[in-house]
């Protein structure tokens, strides 16, 4: 049989006042992850200088030059061997305080600036790099993922977004940043350390169109820090 409401009333104050006594707060079962505010640690590619974050375009059509010091980064698709790719790593050691490895990461993404859209929404590819490689030694023919196009495949992507000036694409609007660029797995796993923190290669998910097709972002070494790529962790360490 139900209680009146004064009297359910009764019994959750009773239960309340209980719960405050000292030595019973442990019977409340609180998880102490639900009571640890979440932190953010935000790496910006700023000034040019910085190795905090490094990035680099590699260009299918100048194959044995790098373009680490370029003031713009593209992702393109276009034969002809006019494929454009871009290579961008943040180091998690520049995070103050310092991430430790039992933090749990709920969230992280990257976003770059963009400073031109292809004329149709395309898709762009994002995959974790299981190499090194330097913002000045990396070319088109030295890559960590080889020449050959469309490689490695789509599937194995860790995520994808739209980049284009139709109405619906993802990303349509020049000079904001990029959404999109979720990397919580695999920042999750350099931060505990069971993988190596190579960063992240984009391509076009369909290389070698007939017709070309560029996007273009913002790099480091354009020196505007309002411009530069970013990285945004989000995370909660339990004590």
């Amino acid at each position: 049989m139900s209680l009146p409401l004064r009297e359910v009333a009764v019994v959750v104050v009773i239960g309340l006042a209980l719960a405050l006594r000292p030595g019973f707060a442990a019977s409340l079962n609180l998880a102490a992850q639900a009571l640890t505010p979440y932190r953010t640690c935000v790496i910006t590619g700023t000034p040019a200088t910085t190795t905090a974050m490094v990035d680099a375009s590699v260009r299918q059509g100048s194959a044995t030059s790098n373009f680490g010091t370029a003031t713009t980064n593209n992702v393109a698709s276009q034969t002809g061997s006019l494929n454009r790719r871009l290579y961008v790593r943040f180091d998690l050691t520049q995070c103050v305080p310092a991430i430790p490895a039992s933090a749990t990461v709920r969230l992280a993404t990257f976003r770059m600036y963009v400073a031109a859209l292809p004329a149709v929404c395309r898709t762009v590819d994002v995959f974790r790099v299981t190499a090194g490689w330097t913002e000045a030694g990396i070319t088109w023919n030295n890559q960590p993922f080889g020449t050959a196009i469309n490689n490695p495949a789509s599937g194995s992507a860790v995520d994808t977004f739209g980049v284009g000036s139709p109405v619906g694409c993802e990303n349509r609007t020049l000079n904001v940043f990029t959404t999109g660029g979720v990397v919580t797995s695999d920042v999750a796993a350099f931060i505990a350390g069971s993988a190596t923190n190579n960063g992240w290669m984009l391509r076009d998910d369909i290389e070698g169109s007939a017709t070309a097709y560029t996007q273009t972002y913002s790099a480091k070494d354009l020196a505007t820090a309002a411009q530069a790529p970013q990285l945004l962790v989000t995370y909660v360490v339990v004590p």
